[in-house]
């Protein structure tokens, strides 16, 4: 029997995406009705390639590629410091080709349970929080690393090497920094019996990755994103079509209903000319602040319209991911992830967290300032 739908839960559930509809429908009431200039704001290209991935990397997860990964590494793992750099590192360079929300859902879970079969539960704090870290601050380094860099690559036109130019320097001190905050871990030997290796599909591995690198491609401006597209669907429609379940059509609608919002207030002359005014000449910060309020995604598509350096939008907003737990929505899959965790503290969770999101976000900030060129 369906569950009878209540629309004042729904909108309390999803509360990003139900004012964002309140804003869309708002700001539509205040500008003439123009059916070409509406279909071109709604950037269809960008979220068809953003569904393509998503159904590619649900076909990874559903034939446990990444998990075979994983437990292959896990032989490497010597000691307890060594095992928690290697769950943040693997957030760290998975995130930028998974994305960071799909990385934190695979391997958050995986973390904790190794951690507390080896009876280490006062490390889940530390590790989940830097994992999360380090599955934002990775995934900014390719253009299909999280929502936000794959919505500027295609809306700034950046070519790949223009992009790692800007990435590639707050990358590498994340880097850096992780291990930096991991060294205070004890290095305690360890006593885990091997993980046994699920084989995986061959074919449907070999059929995905063809799939991620035509996605890829498509990236690149080397194929057409409506061919690409119509190949992916009619694949994933034979190989498994719940995998057409598994696409966050949440993620989709948003950024839908924000396509319109911008559209909109960027057609309302007064308001247009403040927002170009204002946020042009300080396109790094108020994309880092607000990204604190109504997190990075939202925040990159409201001001793509008025920013006059695109760089600064691709570094503020990415850098904004750190701070507040709503900043990067992703942070939310670790914090449910930990409290699920019998004897949690969500409390503690959170004031760890913020410590370590803003002693990165510190030292970031510093760098802009003292190494504007680079930073």
């Amino acid at each position: 029997m369906l569950k009878k739908f209540n629309l004042l839960s729904f909108c309390k559930d999803n509360l990003d995406l139900s004012i964002a509809f309140i804003l869309a429908l708002i700001s539509s009431f205040l500008v003439e009705f123009n059916k070409d200039t509406l279909v071109k704001a709604l950037n269809l290209e960008v979220l068809l390639l953003l569904a393509c991935l998503m159904l590619v990397v649900a076909g990874f997860r559903l034939i446990g590629i990444l998990d075979f990964c994983y437990k292959k590494c896990f032989l490497l793992v010597a000691n307890t410091r060594s095992l928690a750099r290697l769950f943040i590192f693997i957030n760290f360079f998975i995130s930028m080709l998974v994305t960071n929300d799909v990385s934190l859902i695979i391997f958050v879970p995986l973390a904790i349970n190794a951690f507390m079969l080896i009876g280490r539960k006062d490390l889940l704090i530390p590790v989940v929080s830097l994992q999360t870290i380090a599955a934002n601050m990775g995934s900014m380094f390719t253009p299909i690393g999280n929502p936000q860099n794959l919505f500027i690559y295609t809306y700034f036109n950046y070519d790949i090497l223009s992009f790692f130019k800007v990435t590639a320097p707050t990358f590498l001190v994340c880097f850096f920094l992780l291990i930096a905050f991991t060294h205070h871990i004890d290095t305690n030997s360890l006593k885990i019996g091997k993980s046994k290796l699920t084989p995986i599909d061959k074919k449907k591995a070999y059929a995905f990755s063809a799939l991620f690198l035509l996605c890829i491609l498509c990236v690149l401006n080397v194929l057409n994103v409506y061919i690409v597209g119509s190949i992916v669907v009619i694949a994933v429609f034979f190989i498994s079509k719940r995998l057409f379940l598994k696409v966050d059509y949440k993620l989709l609608s948003l950024f839908l209903l924000l396509f319109i919002f911008v559209h909109n207030i960027t057609n309302f002359e007064g308001l247009r000319d403040f927002c170009f005014e204002f946020v042009g000449h300080y396109e790094y910060f108020v994309s880092l602040c607000l990204s604190q309020i109504i997190s990075n995604v939202p925040a990159t598509v409201m001001l793509s319209t008025f920013v006059k350096d695109p760089d600064a939008l691709l570094l503020g907003v990415n850098v904004g991911g750190l701070g507040t737990i709503i900043a990067s929505m992703a942070s939310l899959i670790s914090f449910k992830a930990y409290v699920k965790v019998e004897g949690a503290k969500p409390l503690y969770y959170l004031k760890k967290f913020t410590n370590y999101n803003l002693k990165f976000l510190l030292i970031l900030i510093v760098l802009h300032f003292a190494i504007p060129s680079l930073f």
